[in-house]
C-alpha cells in the first residue's frame, strides 16, 4: 500500500512538476518584462516578454503585455498588430480592446476608440464613465 502511495504520489510530481515550472518561469518573465518596462528598458522588456510567449505562445495576456511595450515605444502599428493578434486569440480579452483603443484615441481616431473603450468596459474591464465622455466630447469637436 505504502509502495503504491509512493508510486502516486511520483507520477504526480512528474507530470504537475513542470507545469508549475512552467508556469512560474512565465511569471518571472512577465515581471522582468514589466519591470524593465517601466524603467524605460523596452528592448529588455520585449526579450522578456518574447520569452514567457516561448512558453506560452497562445496567451493573449502576454501578446498585450508586449504590445503595450511597443506602443510605449511609440510603434503604433506593431502594438496595433499585436492587440489584434490578441483579440483573434480570445475576442472577449477586454484589455487589448482597450489598449486598441487608446491607439485610436491617440491618433484620433475618435469613433473606433469609443467603440473599442465602450467593449473593453462591457468585458469588465475598469474603464472609468468620465473618460468614454471625454471621448464624446472629442468626438463632437471633430465633426
Amino acid at each position: 500500500m505504502k509502495r503504491a502511495y509512493g508510486f502516486t504520489v511520483a507520477l504526480l510530481l512528474l507530470v504537475l512538476l513542470p507545469t508549475w515550472v512552467g508556469a512560474q518561469d512565465v511569471q518571472s518573465y512577465v515581471n522582468k518584462g514589466i519591470e524593465n518596462s517601466q524603467a524605460g528598458r523596452y528592448e529588455q522588456a520585449i526579450k522578456d516578454f518574447d520569452q514567457a510567449l516561448k512558453l506560452k505562445p497562445q496567451d493573449p495576456a502576454l501578446i498585450t503585455y508586449k504590445g503595450v511595450v511597443y506602443y510605449a515605444k511609440g510603434n503604433n502599428s506593431q502594438a496595433m498588430q499585436l492587440f489584434e493578434e490578441a483579440l483573434k486569440l480570445n475576442p472577449s480579452f477586454a484589455r487589448a480592446y482597450y489598449q486598441r483603443g487608446m491607439i485610436y484615441l491617440n491618433t484620433e481616431k475618435y469613433d473606433q476608440a469609443l467603440a473599442d473603450i465602450t467593449k473593453a468596459k462591457a468585458l469588465g474591464y475598469g474603464v472609468d464613465p468620465d473618460f468614454i465622455a471625454m471621448i464624446k466630447r472629442k468626438m463632437g469637436d471633430q465633426r
